[in-house]
């Protein structure tokens, strides 16, 4: 098999529909596309304030010797620098990661054995190329235990990691991760609960709340003293959900239903939020690095679609007067700022967005310049989406 070197171009396979669709929002896309296979230069953490100051995890992120900088706009945020992009040696000897792995090995994480798909022929000591889908090299490291075992265990470190294609300090070794004192979080995924604004005592609503990022989120906003109901619609995204309000100390804060968010004003009629928010599953086309990457354009159809349903039913939920903010990860129209449009047409308002950074949405009958939008190209961040909408 040829492996190729993700630090010098990843994978990507669009049909011509979806680059078409991309057109529509990004003035450059190959410029987009290209941005798709590194990550930015600023990796950020979101401090949990009810444990600990954003002054005091600094001091003690600085302690260790990283570098470690305050956001200038999100006073609860912090941001490493990311270091590189590095050559990788083949080493001729290879572990083979799934895409979630490789694309965390890629800036530097360690291997755990739940990520590992292939370790033929490898013995505890080796040192070995992290190989990702498509044959690309991600790292170099040292396997901790033989092949056999890393095929086979459920948990535990696999390779220890010691170059990779881009760096960043192990956040999730340290003691101040397993204590709770932060969640790493990119920048517009924090800003999207600031948009959303909770307050003390609103009855606030995540419809599609796992891994946990934005439901921990609000939490601390609004110090534990808002009502707040997270959903999701299978068991192991409860359980990741659950594991990380756990680990940063919000169980207890949270009321966590199994439940498909399509169908809440049936299955909980109780329901009359003040706030809800909804980030629902989408092509994911923002999300950087990616080692690779395949989508159709019926893939934005499709999710566009789904995507509407979760929206009717946020109006439903909501009382008079009540907020719904929107967000993606992703860029296209479709999923965004048409289905915004579908919004308006079932009784929402469009509420301007303040803009701290980003590129105001762009395109014929958008709203204006009234939704947020952030590129990878052009922010350096996640290719995001926002926008806030009344009940009316």
């Amino acid at each position: 098999m040829q492996l190729l070197r993700v630090c010098s171009g990843g994978s990507f396979d669009y049909d011509k529909d979806l680059i078409e669709s991309l057109s529509k929002s990004v003035i450059d896309v190959n410029a987009f596309i290209g941005s798709l296979n590194s990550p930015g230069k600023r990796y950020y953490i979101r401090v949990n304030v009810l444990k600990i100051s954003p002054g005091e995890l600094y001091d003690r992120l600085r302690g260790y010797g990283l570098k470690v900088f305050f956001d200038e706009v999100l006073e609860e945020a912090l941001w490493f620098p990311v270091e590189g992009p590095y050559n990788v040696k083949d080493v001729g000897r290879y572990v083979f990661v799934d895409k979630r792995t490789a694309e965390s090995v890629f800036v530097g994480a360690n291997v755990y054995a739940p990520g590992v798909v292939k370790a033929k022929g490898i013995r505890r000591g080796d040192i070995v190329n992290v190989v990702g889908p498509k044959g690309i090299i991600v790292a170099e490291g040292e396997a901790v235990v033989n092949g056999e075992e890393m095929e086979k265990m459920k948990k535990g470190l696999a390779i220890r990691v010691y170059k990779s294609c881009y760096r960043l300090p192990k956040l999730r070794e340290l003691d101040e991760y397993a204590y709770g004192y932060f969640y790493e979080q990119s920048f517009p995924a924090i800003l999207t609960t600031h948009v959303l604004d909770p307050k003390p005592g609103d009855i606030v609503i995540d419809m599609c709340a796992a891994p946990g990022g934005k439901t921990s989120h609000i939490v601390e906003y609004t110090s534990g003293k808002a009502r707040v109901l997270a959903f999701d619609h299978s068991k192991s995204k409860i359980k990741r959900l659950q594991e990380t309000l756990a680990r940063l100390g919000h169980d207890g804060l949270v009321e966590v239903f199994k439940a498909d968010s399509r169908y809440l004003d049936i299955d909980f009629p109780w329901i009359k939020a003040d706030k809800v928010l909804l980030d629902p599953p989408c092509t994911s086309l923002g999300v950087r690095p990616k080692i690779y990457d395949e989508k159709k354009y019926i893939d934005v159809v499709n999710n566009a679609r789904y995507q509407r349903q979760f929206i009717k039913v946020a109006y439903k939920i909501l009382k008079p007067g009540g907020i719904l903010v929107y967000s993606t990860c992703t860029v296209t129209l479709e999923e965004n700022e048409e289905n915004i449009a579908y919004a308006e047409k079932i009784g929402f308002k469009v509420i301007e967005v303040e803009r701290i950074v980003g590129s105001n949405g762009k395109g014929k009958h958008y709203f204006n310049d009234m939704v947020l939008r952030f590129y990878p190209h052009i922010h350096d961040v996640t290719g995001y989406f926002i926008a806030k909408l009344i009940k009316i």
